[in-house]
């Protein structure tokens, strides 16, 4: 893992210990300070759907499968895009860094309040780019399936 990984790596994991101390410390003069965490550490078995869930859509996307893609996708976002070729159109015009990555590592995943789920991964792209992407799930039927994905530019030097 080269030094931009690392510097990668420590600033998710910086991150992801502010959520959690914000969520379980909250200000003592805060009305919130009595309220449950906002989100807590997914379990191992939550994580390995979670990050199954995503790969498999990764795996389609990879394919130009566009019914599987849009299989793994959440039906609010179905209904949304209508149809599967629709669909893959806008991943491959709005998000091309989750077309065919060259690397995916992911973080630690997280389970909101709601029973939702929310997974960070940086994604390095076929041009060289790093990005990290915020995905977000949730369980529809017993199967993990994908309500959102947030992509973030990361700078260069972190490379």
């Amino acid at each position: 893992m080269g030094r931009g990984w690392i510097k990668i790596a420590a600033s998710l994991l910086i991150g992801t210990a502010l959520v959690v101390v914000a969520a379980d410390h909250p200000r003592a003069d805060h009305p919130a300070r009595t309220a449950a965490p906002v989100a807590v550490a997914a379990d191992t078995a939550e994580r390995s759907a979670v990050i199954a869930a995503i790969d498999r859509q990764l795996a389609a996307l990879a394919r130009d499968d566009a019914a599987a893609a849009f299989a793994m996708a959440a039906p609010a976002l179905q209904a949304r895009f209508g149809t599967p070729d629709r669909f893959l159109r806008m991943v491959h015009h709005a998000y091309p860094a989750v077309i065919r990555p060259v690397r995916v590592d992911y973080g630690p995943a997280w389970r909101l309040a709601d029973g939702r789920f929310v997974q960070r991964a940086i994604l390095q792209t076929r041009k060289g780019g790093v990005v990290m992407a915020v995905y977000t799930l949730e369980v529809i039927d017993g199967r993990h399936r994908i309500t959102g994905c947030f992509l973030f530019d990361t700078p260069a030097e972190a490379v």
